[in-house]
């Protein structure tokens, strides 16, 4: 289970500031403030699953559908190298565009039918910012 923003259902978040010290002390548990990229919601979620703990994430945006990446199509670091020796895997993020290295296993591959239908409801929701502007909202008309 992914987290999602509890507003727009977007995905696309980041870690928000911590305000005291009990957030401090939740985020050792997992449960962090969360904002997000579309709406500027901020929200709070527990961003660790006991379950999921044994599947890769992506390191940005925490999502679990990865696809692969091969060593001789993109420069490897040298401590990426040296774990891909000791037989981490590969997993590429296609929706942040992230390569990274992880000893655990994927939980799903990654679908581009998917990404089509995630980017055909975005482009329905609109964008906030345009709409309190006044103005047309990507992939939208000025006319």
């Amino acid at each position: 289970m992914s987290v999602i923003c509890p507003k727009c259902g977007s995905r696309n978040l980041r870690y928000a500031h911590l305000r005291g010290k009990a957030e401090r002390l939740w985020s050792l548990a997992g449960i962090r403030p969360l904002r997000c990229r579309a709406c500027y919601c901020r929200f709070i979620e527990r961003t660790w699953r006991l379950s999921e703990l044994i599947f890769a994430r992506c390191p940005r945006c925490w999502r679990m559908d990865l696809s692969r990446w091969s060593r001789t199509d993109y420069r490897v670091s040298f401590f990426g190298g040296l774990l891909l020796g000791l037989g981490a895997n590969p997993y590429r993020c296609e929706y942040c565009r992230v390569n990274f290295v992880s000893f655990r296993k994927r939980k799903e591959r990654y679908n581009p039918q998917r990404r089509r239908e995630q980017r055909k409801r975005d482009r329905s929701a609109g964008s906030p910012q345009h709409e309190l502007a006044g103005q047309p909202g990507p992939g939208e008309n000025g006319s």
